[in-house]
């Protein structure tokens, strides 16, 4: 099946499309009440995901905690937040697929792109099925690391809970092999931290793959943006708490870095 322009091919169209905010979900509604200014019902998705889409963002991740089984509500949801134009980045159960028709569904209702983590691990021949079906760049590939020594990282699966049994530079190179859309590369380390992205990650990852890659876990503030997309290698970064929580909004965000003249609209 031809597969459409990818979500990640537009990265110098706009200075939103650098960040990437996301959005934790169970059962239809954020897993936390967002604290942003003017919500009528902060656990709302849809208005959150508007929030955000005001501020500039080009692309949202939906990080569906729910098991697949049970995000029958997903597809209407996903529908709704299509309108606000951004491209929506969704990951279920932890990066499991269950099947190509599952992906096929979750696309028709207007996903972008359907992460993998769990599913390059334990299944992968329906991973490789789907991007035969639907192309690679309809996939993200996530990799939840925690740093075993120096430039070393072993890689996780089912949310940081179970050794995937490999390196996060082997997995890394998996997902270079179906040539998917970007990698979001996770550490759990820093992940709650505020502490700044693990750069090194972010860079090893980038180098391996040659993929665009989304830096993830531990940024606290905007210099760790910066630091990301300069020295880290990273060409997106995502950003959950340090938004939802109205500490910096994604017009702030987008201010700062075209401030700091990294990056341009065009560039």
């Amino acid at each position: 099946m031809a597969s459409p322009t990818s979500a990640f091919q537009d990265r110098n169209a706009h200075i939103g499309d650098l960040v990437i905010p996301c959005i934790d979900v169970a059962k239809g509604a954020a897993t936390e009440p967002a604290a942003l200014p003017g919500l009528r019902n902060p656990s709302d998705v849809v208005e959150i995901a508007q929030s955000y889409a005001a501020g500039s963002a080009q692309k949202l991740f939906l990080d569906v905690f729910d098991p697949w089984e049970a995000i029958g509500y997903l597809p209407g949801l996903l529908n709704n937040i299509k309108e606000t134009g951004m491209n929506l980045l969704v990951s279920v159960s932890h990066g499991l697929l269950p099947s190509v028709r599952d992906l096929g569904r979750l696309l028709e209702a207007g996903a972008d792109v359907v992460s993998v983590s769990t599913a390059m691990v334990e299944d992968r021949q329906t991973v490789e099925a789907a991007v035969t079906e639907y192309g690679g760049d309809r996939l993200m590939g996530v990799i939840n690391s925690r740093q075993v020594g120096p430039g070393a990282w072993e890689a996780y699966i089912h949310d940081g809970e179970q050794r995937a049994g490999t390196t996060s530079q082997s997995m890394a190179a998996r997902f270079a092999s179906l040539q998917v859309g970007a990698i979001l590369a996770n550490s759990i380390d820093r992940e709650g931290t505020g502490q700044g992205f693990d750069l090194d990650l972010t860079r090893t990852v980038a180098e391996e793959s040659g993929l665009p890659v989304i830096a993830s876990g531990g940024c606290g503030s905007l210099p760790h943006l910066r630091d990301a997309l300069r020295e880290g290698g990273a060409t997106y970064v995502l950003v959950n708490k340090m938004v939802h929580n109205g500490k910096h909004s994604i017009a702030e965000i987008r201010d700062y870095l075209l401030a700091d003249s990294l990056y341009r609209p065009g560039s």
